[in-house]
């Protein structure tokens, strides 16, 4: 707490001495980690394999569906040694619960299998955009957390790319993919706004179809990568380098740059 002393000259010549608390004008400083410690980058650029984080709000519905339809996929593919994927939330607001009842459901009747003993985790910014190639949130809300953690790194170091590696699941769904409303990539949270609940759990049912269909699109990106001739000819390639290539090659999305990023 910081106390002012101040001292107040009457006209009889007496000295009135009062501390005021001026604890409340002052801001408590708050300090960012940096996400390019060299010894964290150093780590990342020995691996080959790509790393792949689905990011939605709590981490109990949407990421964890991907991150089970990813890894399904992934398997059918032969790429389960190539491609590591996990999912976090934003928020803090499940962490280390289970996903929700009719997630539970909907992937047992629809024959997916969740990860092993899953408990939800919050996103760790300084660590998480440095350690996983790109990052797919779910939707603009989602972006907007991150991002709001991220822009400043990127701020700091212009040449870090580090808001170009955020992207949007639905950006690699077929459909969604093709049109050009600002939200039509958006995976909306199934669990938000169905009263009812034969209505909540088909909600979950229909997203786990989206989610499938854009797993499916980036799982084709992946494989695309995979067999290009740097990576395919051992020329010092791999799918961690050409993946980190491709998102940085990518159209930036206006609404996702924050405006301090904006090209003018």
């Amino acid at each position: 707490m910081l106390l002012l002393v101040c001292s107040a000259q009457g006209v009889t010549g007496s000295t009135d001495t009062e501390q005021i608390d001026a604890s409340s004008l002052f801001v408590e400083t708050a300090f960012r980690a940096t996400p390019w410690d060299q010894e964290k980058l150093e780590e990342q650029s020995s691996r080959r394999h790509a790393r792949v984080l689905f990011v939605s709000e709590s981490n109990v519905c949407r990421s964890v569906l991907a991150e089970a339809v990813m890894n399904e996929l992934l398997q059918q593919r032969g790429l389960q040694d190539a491609v590591q994927c996990e999912s976090k939330g934003t928020r803090d607001y499940n962490v280390g619960e289970g996903p929700e009842a009719f997630v539970l459901e909907v992937a047992r009747e629809e024959g997916l299998a969740l990860p092993h003993d899953f408990h939800a985790r919050q996103l760790v910014p300084e660590t998480d955009i440095v350690a996983f190639d790109i990052v797919l949130v779910m939707d603009k809300f989602t972006a907007a957390d991150v991002l709001r953690e991220v822009s400043v790194f990127d701020s700091i170091n212009s040449q870090g790319g580090y808001s170009r590696r955020v992207r949007r699941l639905g950006e690699f769904h077929p459909t969604m993919a093709a049109a050009t409303a600002t939200d039509a990539q958006d995976l909306d949270d199934p669990l938000y706004g169905n009263s009812q609940d034969d209505a909540e759990k088909e909600a979950v049912r229909e997203t786990l179809w989206n989610i499938r269909e854009a797993c499916r699109g980036l799982v084709d990106f992946l494989q695309q990568l995979r067999d290009s001739d740097a990576t395919d000819k051992g020329e010092g390639g791999s799918l961690r380098s050409a993946l980190s290539a491709a998102v940085q090659d990518m159209e930036s999305v206006d609404w996702l740059v924050p405006p301090m990023l904006q090209k003018r």
